[in-house]
């Protein structure tokens, strides 16, 4: 079959199963097949595929049919403009994600600030992209999964800055705990939906994302309050404790910040108006 030929096959094998993205998810799989760019596919129409790339395209459009996120299958994803190495395991990034890491980029520019903490790093997305955009910056990156922390190890290395960011396996901040590490930000994307509300998400997430990266607890609050309190032993004076928050828990996260000594910044929106992010200062 030719490009043509075979997008017009794959269009109706993803439709058929209300795949709503189905136009630029065969065309992204299609370009990972050829190892050719969008606009090859979308120029030559004509093209042949040989017999092992047909079959390897049709392989992993099944894949997709099954609603294994396109993101796994590419094995990457792109966030904050940077093509970040995501696998199965491990949390894919978020456009919404994004808001934290400007806002804390923001105000580590204002003050001047070095040294960070990502907690809950996943794919180390947030703690990347900061030290990324900020040349000064030192970042540590801490998961209790090793899957994560295997796959921030790799975007490291991906984006070659081994010299100011290491990924360490820790429960929270209990390592940093334990080796008495101070840091001025700490900036977190923590597991936070209910763990009632799992089985309602879209299958892409619920059957192939992981629980433990998704799972807050029965209340979606737990990370919220264990980070919170441990960051009282790491953060130093005057510093930085940023979350991304659950549209709906604002006023509890808030709350949780107060009663231990924080001082709020401010509560942040995302682009469809809910509460996405917030910043507290430690006095």
């Amino acid at each position: 079959m030719n490009i043509g030929e075979i997008l017009l096959e794959s269009y109706g094998i993803l439709k058929e199963v209300k795949i709503e993205s189905y136009l630029l998810d065969s065309q992204l799989l299609l370009s990972k097949v050829l190892n050719r760019d969008k606009l090859f596919i979308m120029l030559n129409r004509d093209f042949k595929l040989n017999n092992k790339q047909e079959k390897e395209f049709l392989r992993l459009i099944q894949i997709r049919k099954n609603k294994m996120p396109i993101k796994y299958i590419l094995g990457e994803c792109e966030f904050m403009g940077m093509d970040f190495i995501v696998k199965q395991g491990v949390l894919i990034p978020r456009p919404d994600t994004e808001i934290l890491v400007e806002e804390v980029i923001k105000y580590i520019n204002e003050k001047g600030y070095t040294s960070i903490c990502d907690v809950c790093s996943g794919s180390g997305a947030i703690g990347i992209a900061i030290a990324e955009f900020i040349k000064d910056v030192r970042s540590t990156l801490y998961d209790i999964s090793t899957a994560a922390i295997d796959v921030a190890k790799s975007n490291i290395e991906r984006f070659n800055i081994s010299d100011r960011v290491n990924a360490e396996i820790s429960d929270l901040l209990q390592e940093a705990i334990k080796q008495n590490k101070k840091f001025q930000v700490i900036v977190s994307n923590p597991p936070y939906i209910r763990e009632e509300v799992i089985q309602t998400l879209m299958e892409d997430v619920k059957n192939y994302e992981p629980f433990i990266a998704l799972c807050g607890g029965s209340d979606g609050l737990e990370f919220y309050r264990r980070i919170t309190k441990d960051s009282l032993q790491v953060l130093e004076k005057g510093g930085l404790l940023a979350f991304e928050i659950g549209f709906d828990q604002r006023e509890a996260v808030l709350d949780i910040l107060l009663k231990l000594g924080y001082k709020i910044k401010e509560c942040i929106k995302d682009l469809s108006g809910n509460d996405r992010v917030i910043m507290a200062i430690l006095e």
